[in-house]
């Protein structure tokens, strides 16, 4: 009876070990949403700043692709950045609001435990300019077209058979200037958090 007992916790561990094993996939695409809470490294000639978060929209699609700890993924999204602020004269007077294409690539670490993979990843964003506002006013042709932004963060990735759900964060460090403005300079910079869901490729 004992023995009966002892194969059939076994076998069991062994079922649900499996079941852990085969939920985790290394191939997936899916689509993910959020917020992105931003600012900007601001600095001008005789100029003083005071700045907050500008809030808005994160979202888009995504491809990943692991190779035992390590992985890679391409995404694209739409992201909302800016910043409020005053200044000593009408540059930054009111909040500043760019809303971008992003196109990013990313190098991933993430450790497989039964059914879930916390990870890192850290990597490089294209951003292309959709739309300019600032205080109301249309300010596309005074910025520039493109911005380079590094990126770092961390997800955890939790799985359910041939799907899985997952939430993200990291932070957006601007590393080129987005105006033409004369004298000014200015970098995007902060923070996404988002939430998503993948589907399993093969």
């Amino acid at each position: 009876m004992r023995k009966s007992l002892l194969l059939a916790l076994t076998l069991s561990f062994v079922y649900v070990g499996t079941a852990q094993a085969q939920a985790i996939f290394d191939r997936a695409w899916g689509a993910k949403a959020g917020v992105s809470v931003s600012s900007a490294s601001l600095d001008a000639i005789d100029e003083t700043f005071s700045k907050s978060n500008q809030t808005g929209f994160a979202g888009g699609l995504f491809m990943h692709n692991y190779w035992g700890l390590f992985g890679g993924q391409l995404e694209a999204s739409y992201v909302q950045k800016g910043v409020k602020g005053t200044s000593s004269s009408s540059i930054g007077d009111e909040s500043t609001k760019l809303d971008y294409i992003e196109l990013a690539a990313l190098l991933k670490l993430g450790l497989p435990l039964g059914i879930v993979r916390p990870g890192l990843f850290g990597g490089i964003g294209f951003d292309i300019l959709v739309s300019c506002d600032a205080g109301g006013d249309d300010c596309k042709d005074q910025s520039k077209s493109t911005d380079w932004v590094g990126i770092i963060g961390g997800d955890v990735i939790v799985y359910f058979g041939s799907f899985s759900v997952f939430g993200d964060g990291r932070y957006n460090i601007g590393l080129s200037e987005v105006t033409d403005v004369a004298d000014f300079s200015y970098k995007n910079q902060g923070w996404t958090f988002q939430a998503g869901v993948g589907f399993q490729i093969g």
